[in-house]
């Protein structure tokens, strides 16, 4: 069992991290114009202690300026000029022509204080897996495919709250999933198929085997309560008993999921309507969905927390979890980092590009816009204006028969001789275009370095609880509530990580018209 442990441990260790950096771009392209600092980052470069990152600002301008006479002071001269003397009574005065010393303002520094984020997680494997003094070549292979569907899982998640909507519940933002059109059980088979509302999230967020919470709404804000009786988390049996929401099927074309509840305490499908979840308290049209116990703020657990374009991509209000006043990260206060947020209602057009972008050059000339992120119901719309649709048409029929090439190939942005990077993410919110600075280094992926007892092979962003209690590997048994040991080994484990911007500035447009393409 010793030698099935170690190479576990060893699949375990080197598979994970590089699941998460292979996936990321993979799920969401953009992710590749990220500059991650890891290990080789020293707390004096940008985290600091209390895994906090630190972005120092100068502000202002200092001293100060007026205009004196040219002539100097007035002369009194003696008849004749042979002698002259300064005006008296008025050379003081017209002397005194520098400015106060003690009034010359000084420049200032702001101190932008961001916190690193940390996202929890576990992995385990029965014991009967390793009564061999070595796992089979099948077992070995099961382990490995389902290490890298944690790290999918997890590189998911950061690629969905990089787009996500912000649900507000009246005092702090959640990040969401999605929202729900409608809902509705699938022939009393207790399936429920839940159809998305994409404006506040896509179908693209949600995978097979996925877990997740539908939240309540009321009047638009998300209930982040911990009642459980159905009015914030809605998946509770009349009971008290919390369903656990599984996704068993996601249908991209017709952006709907399907999920089967599974009741908490016997194990048992629960069912939808009848005395379960969906009764009483019943999940709705603009209810919210969420990842499985990321709605709540408690004592152990907050919302997902991984902020994203829609954190700091602002006109008003705070920018990334700051609060009233928060240094450097109020917008009604420090109104140089605002950015330009725009609801068009329209579709987008050069005529529109061209107004917002030229809008927010002309407000922070010198600032630069290098990528345009947005859904590809709008690009889709956007060529189909008259003045671009259909223009790529080539007629061939040299001697031949005819060759006819139409459609789009590539679209691009040029303002003022630069080329924007147009960037279709099938994760940005519907009618929604970002625009951003991502080149030299502008947008940071931050992790600490690695705490001690972790193999060199791990990258820096994973790390295990079990050889911090003295465990040899990463593995140690797991134990039920009532303390009592079981016949299952775990692994849990941690990340901390913060992704944002040095310059946050950029611009937002909304309600853009999209294409139907399905």
């Amino acid at each position: 069992m010793a030698d099935a442990m170690s190479v576990l441990n060893n699949i375990i260790r080197e598979e994970l991290p590089h699941v998460i950096h292979e996936s990321l771009p993979e799920i969401a392209p953009i992710f590749t114009e990220i500059v991650q600092t890891s290990e080789d980052v020293k707390r004096d470069k940008g985290i600091g202690r209390g895994w906090n990152v630190e972005h120092l600002f100068d502000t202002g301008i200092a001293g100060l300026l007026e205009y004196g006479a040219p002539g100097g002071p007035d002369m009194t001269t003696i008849t004749g000029n042979q002698v002259g003397l300064l005006a008296q009574g008025t050379a003081e005065a017209n002397l005194s022509i520098f400015p106060t010393a003690t009034e010359s303002p000084h420049g200032a520094e702001l101190k932008r204080v961001l916190p690193l984020h940390k996202m929890v997680g576990n992995f385990s494997i029965p014991a009967t897996w390793m009564q061999a003094d070595a796992l089979s070549a099948t077992q070995i292979k099961k382990v490995a495919r389902d290490i890298k569907k944690v790290g999918q899982l997890r590189a998911l998640i950061e690629a969905v709250s990089f787009f996500s909507h912000n649900a507000s519940d009246g005092t702090y933002d959640v990040k969401v999933l999605g929202r729900v059109s409608s809902i509705a059980e699938v022939n009393a088979t207790n399936y429920v198929d839940i159809t998305l509302d994409e404006e506040y999230g896509r179908i693209h967020n949600f995978r097979v085997g996925m877990r997740i919470d539908v939240t309540a709404d009321s009047a638009g804000n998300i209930q982040s309560g911990t009642t459980t009786d159905g009015n914030d988390v809605r998946n509770y049996a009349g009971s008290n008993v919390y369903v656990q929401l599984l996704i068993t099927s996601v249908d991209y074309l017709s952006k709907v999921i399907r999920v089967v509840g599974i009741n908490s305490t016997t194990g048992a499908v629960a069912a939808y309507s009848s005395g379960d979840w969906g009764s009483g308290q019943a999940a709705a049209a603009d209810d919210w969905l969420v990842l499985a116990h990321c709605s709540r703020y408690t004592s152990g657990a907050r919302p997902i927390f991984s902020w994203g374009l829609n954190d700091w991509t602002k006109s008003s209000g705070v920018v990334m979890g700051g609060a009233s006043a928060a240094e450097a990260l109020d917008l009604d206060v420090y109104h140089q980092f605002k950015s330009q947020v725009v609801a068009v209602n329209a579709p987008l057009t050069d005529d529109v590009l061209n107004r917002y972008i030229a809008g927010f050059m002309d407000a922070y000339p010198g600032t630069t816009i290098d990528n345009l992120i947005t859904t590809q119901g709008v690009t889709q719309k956007y060529i189909e204006q008259p003045s671009l649709y259909n223009n790529r048409q080539v007629f061939d029929r040299t001697g031949k028969a005819l060759k006819l090439v139409g459609g789009w190939t590539t679209v691009e942005y040029a303002f003022n001789g630069k080329l924007l990077k147009w960037v279709v993410s099938p994760m940005c919110l519907k009618k929604t275009m970002y625009g951003c600075k991502l080149s030299g280094g502008n947008l940071k992926r931050y992790v600490p370095p690695r705490i001690g007892g972790v193999d060199s092979r791990v990258g820096a962003e994973i790390e295990f609880l079990a050889p911090l209690g003295g465990h040899t590997g990463i593995f140690k048994i797991a134990h039920a509530s009532s303390g009592a040991a079981q016949d299952l080994v775990e692994a849990p484990f941690w990340q901390y990580v913060l992704r944002c911007p040095v310059d946050i500035k950029g611009v937002k447009l909304t309600g853009l018209t999209e294409s139907i393409l399905v």
